[in-house]
């Protein structure tokens, strides 16, 4: 059945980080990911702080709880000490400074006067301080959609977390290269009403970015949160949706889970039971299951504990392929740090037996209506698995808990974390607040890109195929092309060589070709110093050799221009060489001696200059 957004009170706003393709954000490091191994290697613990009112922040304490220890790798030509967190942050880049103001431009937001560095507490052992630095660029501001305009309430420049790489037992090991890149984030108000408009925000959002022509590409260089509730549940915020053309389908999947909620509510009403009725009490069930078939628990030692009233609510289905009690498991896996748990209501199952659970049943003293949990651990631990599950299962009779939720892949989620609150956010005590002059504001609107519409328009009136239109024009080359364009330059040979030409170099050869480089062949080209059938050649030599200029670079190749005279005699001698084929076929042997042609002259003449040479030749010869 089609869900009726509007009448179920859906409401949405995104959040979106995009990486800056820039040097990093508080040292100067280079902003690049490496999979060599890595040469320092340090171990930190972290520790929740309370902000300057006193209060901890929720997700803060709850990380900390966990008592995890985190491994952290670096590089000693690439990382720094800033980035262990063993000497002060520098000054914000300027480079990801301006391209942020320039965002908060396109979008008509206003400039906050004064730019206050903030720490946020995160101790998730993704920064190797225990907070994220972040700074508050802009509020306000407008995106507009196809059918309406969506409100924005912040912009903000912040630095990107440590690189997770493995996860072990009580420790997590991070990499220290991603650390610090720097991310720009955009939030939006609650304005989206269905999934549909979710996406084509957040594709919106993606344009704006891109249009830059600064931004990092690939998986992982651009996340979406997506913070969605319905009148009867709760704002739930989705973390780290990359996947764009899923993140619709995650906007309807974490309806389907708040309706759902709100069902198992009002059953829970309508069977009279309340939460003081619940009363965990885990009791040792080891010696039922010492023959088991089961893998998970036999020869283990297994708690279980009677759920009052629950039989058939914890396979009830919140999302697709995952049930009330699989969303038990994701709080145990993160709360507790257990694998997860076994439940009443999908057993006989994974070589449980019928006799089995019937013996749990009479155990735990389960009536008709009643369900149970079993969690295999040591009693502490268990304990403590049974004290998250009693929390998790009352707050079912409320409805919808708030929360922070990872993205799974397909489309589900899985409990994260409790909602952070303002407690987590408190001043950045080693930098000074940073002034955004008019001088520099003048010079950002001059520029500021253009939108996708007016360079599509651009670029097909300079003669480009709607192909190579619609690879530049959100590409990190278009800036530049641009520049090319206004310096006269051909546009079809200039989108090729940046699009295709220097794509192909890199993937044949691993070498990297530079703006510059592409420049210095297309000027030789356009001065009749080169010829465009050799580019390729010119710039893998460049690549190559990058302190040498392109003059010595084409004398090494021999591929100087030819001057006319030379290249009449060259064609002169091929048509001789071939004279009984031209006598035969007259014009139409062009095309056949084309390619001994420009074989004989490759660099110092083009296509268009040998065929015309053909013509002229075989035409004398004609008269003769």
């Amino acid at each position: 059945m089609e869900t009726n957004f509007a009448k179920i009170g859906f409401k949405a706003g995104l959040e979106v980080h995009q990486q800056l393709d820039t040097g990093k954000l508080f040292c100067r490091c280079p902003s690049t990911l490496r999979e060599d191994k890595p040469n320092i290697v340090f171990k930190r613990r972290l520790r929740a702080v309370a902000s300057e009112m006193g209060e901890f922040d929720r997700a803060a304490l709850e990380a900390f709880k966990k008592g995890f220890t985190f491994e952290y790798q670096g590089y000693s030509d690439t990382t720094c000490l800033i980035e262990a967190d063993e000497a002060p942050p520098l000054p914000c880049d300027k480079d990801a400074l301006d391209v942020t103001l320039k965002v908060s431009l396109m979008a008509d937001a206003t400039i906050m006067d004064r730019l206050v560095v903030m720490r946020k507490a995160v101790i998730d052992g993704s920064n190797t301080s225990g907070f994220q630095r972040t700074m508050l660029v802009s509020v306000g501001g407008k995106l507009k959609l196809k059918n309406k305009e969506v409100g924005i309430q912040s912009m903000a420049i912040e630095e990107d977390a440590c690189r997770p790489i493995e996860r072990r037992e009580r420790e997590v090991v991070y990499r220290l290269d991603r650390l610090g890149i720097p991310l720009i984030e955009l939030a939006t108000d609650p304005d989206l009403k269905t999934p549909e408009e979710v996406k084509e925000c957040a594709k919106k959002i993606g344009e704006l970015f891109r249009r830059t022509c600064s931004t990092k590409r690939g998986l992982g260089t651009i996340r979406q949160d997506v913070n969605i509730s319905i009148a009867e549940g709760a704002r739930v915020e989705i973390k780290g949706v990359q996947e764009l053309e899923l993140i619709d389908e995650f906007a309807r999947r974490e309806v389907q889970r708040q309706i759902a909620l709100v069902e198992l509510r009002a059953e829970l009403k309508n069977r009279g039971l309340k939460p003081a009725d619940i009363k965990l009490e885990p009791m040792e069930v080891s010696e039922l299951f010492k023959g088991s078939e089961c893998k998970f628990i036999k020869g283990k030692i297994v708690f279980g504990s009677c759920v009052k009233g629950f039989s058939g609510l914890l396979g009830k289905e919140l999302q697709q392929g995952r049930r009330f009690g699989t969303e038990l498991a994701g709080y145990v896996k993160s709360k507790a740090g257990l694998k997860g748990i076994l439940h009443s209501d999908e057993l006989p199952a994974y070589g449980i037996s019928d006799k089995e659970v019937s013996n749990t049943m009479e155990k735990l003293g389960c009536g008709k209506g009643d369900a149970f949990i079993l969690v295999q651990a040591e009693k502490a631990k268990a304990g403590k698995a049974f004290a998250v599950l009693q929390e998790r299962i009352e707050q079912a009779f409320k409805g919808v808990p708030e929360e922070t939720r990872n993205a799974l892949e397909g489309g589900n989620t899985e409990y994260s974390r409790p909602l952070p609150g303002a407690a987590r956010m408190y001043p950045e005590t080693d930098l000074e607040p940073v002034t955004a002059s008019t001088e520099t504001l003048e010079r950002l609107k001059k520029e500021l890109p253009l939108t996708v519409g007016e360079r599509s328009k651009l670029y097909k009136k300079q003669g480009l195929s709607e192909k190579l239109v619609q690879k530049m024009v959100l590409s990190n080359k278009a800036c530049f092309f641009e520049t090319l364009l206004k310096k006269g330059l051909n546009a079809t040979a200039a989108a090729t060589l940046l699009l295709e030409t220097t794509v192909q170099l890199k993937r044949q050869h691993a070498v990297f070709v530079s703006n510059e480089m592409v420049e210095a062949v297309l000027v030789a080209g356009n001065k009749g110093k080169i010829s465009k059938d050799v580019y390729q050649d010119v710039l893998l030599a460049l690549a190559k050799n990058p302190k040498k200029n392109l003059e010595e670079i084409v004398k090494g190749l021999g591929m100087g221009k030819a001057k006319s005279e030379d290249i009449s005699g060259v064609i002169s001698k091929i048509v001789e060489k071939n004279s009984a084929l031209v006598e035969s076929k007259g014009m139409h042997a062009i095309g056949a001696l084309m390619g001994d042609a420009m074989r004989e002259l490759k660099g110092k003449a083009d296509g268009s200059a040998i065929s015309a040479a053909l013509k002229e030749e075989i035409a004398k010869r004609a008269k003769k």
